[in-house]
């Protein structure tokens, strides 16, 4: 049998990063059960077109190529507008394979996708190793009795048929590791540098691993690919966290599990893959996009006991994500992890503020634990890498100069994101329709029951309004829609440069014009930024002269 993995183009902005981990695992299931398979990694490719999208007639050749027996399409969210684009492309070129898709872009609304991308014959949700293995099996055997498979959204006729939830993976120790001879690892090692740190910018030949998978947080802007409890608990409850979870508890009896919402293989099965991308790649760094290493103590412990004990540290450099709570409580780890070969650890501060940070992130991390943070990391030499965000529901501007206040307090120079509300996150089911409002101005007079309209009619609109919502998902720099109950777009985007500047000055002045024009409290800053304020000052310093006028 013949199995085609697709990888799309992502991040146009730089060359290609990360290994696409999960065609490589997933190739090399293939191989092991003796099948033909290849990789069209399109994002690895686009190099050899200036760095650009692949051209169709490329595409077009190199599927047609070829008699595939079954086609599987992923990526990220931000990779529906192109897989859209594609879809029809490889149902073109390939008419008679199985088309499935799968990962974040469709597992967290697969019956949504179906009816906006229709090339596609069914979506795999969520964690996918197993079910692709059944999946492989059923389309061999031509029996194709995909209802039994679980884990599955298939297309039936106009509707789509949901099989039983499919339990997480109780033992990742199992996971193969990636068919690395498949993987354009050459062009990745041209792009091997990041700016990171200067062991990541001289790296020669980085790799990149995914070992992790969920996270033990709970923060409402983030999702996992269908891959912890939490996430499942949404996806079949649709939002609706209770009336998911008593299926995800169905398929925990059935398989004797509990699904968490964080899991691990053990410190040795990624030793041995760091062994093996050495032995057969000569890697020089990776880059281990976990989503939160350093919230699991035990287990870095042990795997930087291992990295040194099999003299890793000497031949290889890493950089990893982690979270300022788990590193402001156990600030030992970051020397551990820096005796390991680590040279930098990436934290999502998000916010400088206790208000947004308890009420709207919900991290489970205050100002004082990334200030903890900060102070360990330099203490230890690493590179202090930090992400924050604007445009949180409940952000008003004092809570945005808390934020730049603590970059001044830190001399960091930071350039914040707008707060996306991707699909699969928490964020978006509790403001779906204040989302799709923003692309489909009619949904507002429907929703507050200015007009009825056939509800068949506002379903189109509502699809349309989501489709126009995922395509501009592509980057989280630039704009899709906000959730902030304060700020517009434009406002985000003028508050983002003048936080970026520092700009104090500005961002008070106009905090007053605008607060002086609509009278909005949000708009009006506290006396604990009046040394900041150019207009505070002039009027304390004129009342001051008014006052030695009159004695």
């Amino acid at each position: 049998m013949k199995v085609l993995f697709v990888v799309p183009e992502i991040r146009m902005d730089s060359g290609p990063q990360y290994f696409p981990f999960w065609a490589g695992i997933l190739a090399s299931i293939v191989q092991q059960k003796g099948g033909d398979v290849g990789i069209l990694d399109l994002n690895a490719l686009r190099m050899k077109f200036d760095g650009k999208k692949v051209p169709i007639e490329v595409i077009e050749e190199e599927i047609g190529a070829e008699h595939w027996d079954f086609i599987g399409i992923g990526g990220l969210t931000t990779t529906y507008s192109r897989i859209k684009e594609l879809a029809p492309i490889i149902r073109k070129s390939a008419p008679n394979a199985l088309f499935v898709g799968g990962g974040g872009w469709s597992s967290y609304n697969p019956d949504e996708i179906l009816k906006l991308v229709p090339q596609l014959d069914l979506i795999v949700i969520g964690e996918g190793e197993v079910t692709f293995s059944e999946l492989y099996d059923e389309v061999k055997n031509s029996s194709k009795d995909f209802q039994n498979v679980n884990g599955l959204c298939i297309r039936d006729k106009d509707s789509c048929i949901w099989t039983k939830p499919r339990a997480l993976i109780d033992d990742l120790n199992t996971v193969p590791y990636p068919a690395y001879d498949l993987i354009e690892t050459d062009i990745y090692f041209q792009n091997s540098g990041l700016h990171f740190s200067l062991e990541s910018y001289n790296a020669k030949r980085r790799a990149s691993v995914v070992w992790e998978r969920g996270c033990p947080r709970g923060c409402t802007f983030c999702s996992h690919n269908g891959m912890s409890r939490i996430d499942l608990q949404n996806i079949y409850g649709e939002g609706d966290r209770k009336a998911g979870e008593k299926l995800v508890r169905l398929s925990d009896k059935e398989n004797d599990t509990f699904q968490l919402p964080a899991r691990w293989p053990t410190a040795q099965y990624c030793i041995d893959n760091v062994k093996l991308m050495k032995e057969k790649l000569d890697i020089d760094f990776i880059t281990i996009v976990d989503e939160n290493m350093t919230s699991n103590k035990k287990w870095t412990e042990e795997f930087c006991k291992l990295f040194i004990d099999e003299g890793l540290n000497k031949e290889i450099k890493w950089g990893t994500l982690g979270d300022a709570p788990s590193v402001a409580t156990n600030p030992s780890l970051v020397s551990t992890m820096r005796e390991a070969g680590c040279s930098y650890i990436s934290f999502g501060f998000e916010s400088a503020s206790d208000k947004v940070l308890k009420e709207d992130i919900q991290k489970g991390q205050v100002r004082a634990h990334l200030q903890k943070t900060l102070d360990t990391i330099e203490k230890s030499s690493l590179t202090p890498l930090s992400t924050f965000m604007i445009g949180n529901q409940h952000e008003n501007i004092d809570d945005l100069m808390e934020t730049v206040d603590f970059w001044i307090q830190n001399n960091a120079k930071i350039d914040p994101f707008i707060c996306t509300p991707y699909v699969g996150s928490p964020i978006f089911y509790n403001n779906k329709d204040r989302i799709l409002e923003q692309y489909d101005s009619r949904l507002s007079f429907v929703n507050d029951g200015t007009f009825k309209i056939d509800e068949d009619i506002v379903k189109k609109w509502r699809l349309d309004a989501l489709d126009k919502f995922m395509n501009e998902c592509a980057d989280a720099t630039e704009y899709t829609a906000t959730i902030s109950e304060y700020f517009t777009i434009p406002e985000l985007f003028a508050i983002k440069h003048l936080m970026f500047t520092q700009d104090t000055k500005r961002l008070l002045q106009w905090a007053h014009k605008r607060y002086d024009e609509t009278g909005k409290e949000y708009w009006k800053h506290s006396e604990k930024w009046n040394h900041y304020c150019s207009i505070c000052t002039c009027k304390s310093e004129l009342k001051n002269l008014e006052l030695i006028a009159r004695n």
